[in-house]
């Protein structure tokens, strides 16, 4: 009899349990994990996002605070970098799927060249996706960027949430699931 009521109190928790994360709709927390390890992003906690200012392809001084309150894919990339350019197509048709939402991808060209090659590129490829230019390099030391493509996820409270390093398919249905839980959050 003591083992029927042991059941019951447990199922009980199990209940309460779900209920909370069905209404307040809270995603389970190794759910994250799960994607980040399937996606291969490095997890990172309790690291805030250092602000820089850099200049857009017209020429423009962007401060990377304007995009708090939003997620970020903060991609690190440059015209001759050939991984760089495959994951390019995925990361375009990330940011056109969620670009109506609190969602940006903010892409630094490390070319050291004028910005004029990258914004070549750009409009060659019909990227629509910032992109900011960083022919100095002073944001691979803020980021600790050790080659490219290099992807760090930021949350919406401006806290760096994980890193990825070399290409990634951004567009499969794993990224496009992270990106929604995050976004929910």
């Amino acid at each position: 009899m003591k083992k029927l009521g042991f059941l019951k109190n447990n199922l009980c928790l199990i209940n309460i349990f779900i209920i909370l994360i069905l209404y307040l709709k809270i995603p389970p927390i190794l759910g994250n994990e799960d994607l980040f390890l399937k996606i291969g992003i490095q997890s990172i906690k309790n690291k805030r996002a250092p602000n820089f200012s850099l200049r857009d392809l017209n020429g423009n001084v962007v401060e990377f605070k304007n995009f708090k309150g939003k997620l970020i894919f903060l991609t690190f990339w440059a015209t001759w970098c050939g991984p760089c350019k495959k994951e390019m197509p995925s990361l375009e048709a990330l940011y056109q799927q969620f670009k109506y939402k609190d969602f940006s991808i903010v892409s630094i060209a490390l070319d050291y060249e004028k910005s004029s090659s990258v914004k070549e590129f750009i409009k060659k490829n019909g990227y629509t996706f910032p992109v900011l230019v960083d022919p100095k390099n002073h944001t691979v030391d803020l980021f600790q960027v050790k080659g490219i493509p290099t992807t760090i996820l930021i949350d919406k409270q401006g806290m760096i949430i994980g890193k990825a390093m070399g290409p990634r398919e951004w567009n499969k249905p794993e990224v496009i699931s992270l990106i929604n839980i995050l976004l929910e959050k």
